[in-house]
């Protein structure tokens, strides 16, 4: 079971559906509950795997509705608008600076990826698939597959 760490003051339902109108998106229920319960905050346990692979990384945080600039999900949304795939919203990075989405729209609906930006599109140039990486295929299963690092 995850335990969060460093979350934020509770948010309302408004405030999640104010965001989908902005972004003109709508976000699954597994992570529009986690925000709700959590409004982002570190993971314990923290890392993971790629699907199917036994290669992943970790969670350093999931970005909420902060004051922090660095960790505010409107800011993340900024930063990332014109670098990651537009059916991808950012939702937390690991200790890299790599960035762990969901997927709002079609196939990718639901699903966490993980974006490595060593490897982005150069500047110009309209993000894809390349540089992306499947974790799971929802929210829930994501957090349900976070583990401690054995050292």
């Amino acid at each position: 079971m995850v335990k969060m760490t460093d979350s934020q003051e509770p948010i309302s339902e408004r405030e999640i559906v104010d965001l989908e109108s902005k972004c003109r998106i709508k976000l699954p229920v597994d992570y529009r509950d986690f925000l709700l319960k959590y409004n982002g905050g570190r993971p314990e346990p923290n890392c993971f795997d790629f699907k199917n692979t036994d290669d992943g990384s970790d969670v350093k945080l999931f970005y909420g509705f902060r004051k922090n600039y660095e960790y505010n999900l409107g800011k993340q949304i900024e930063l990332r608008q014109n670098r990651l795939p537009i059916d991808l919203f950012p939702i937390a990075e690991d200790s890299g600076g790599n960035v762990i989405c969901i997927g709002i729209r079609g196939e990718y609906s639901g699903k966490i990826y993980f974006w490595d930006h060593e490897l982005e599109a150069d500047a110009g140039e309209v993000p894809d698939f390349s540089n992306i990486t499947l974790i799971a295929d929802s929210f829930q299963e994501f957090l349900d597959g976070l583990y401690d690092l054995e050292v």
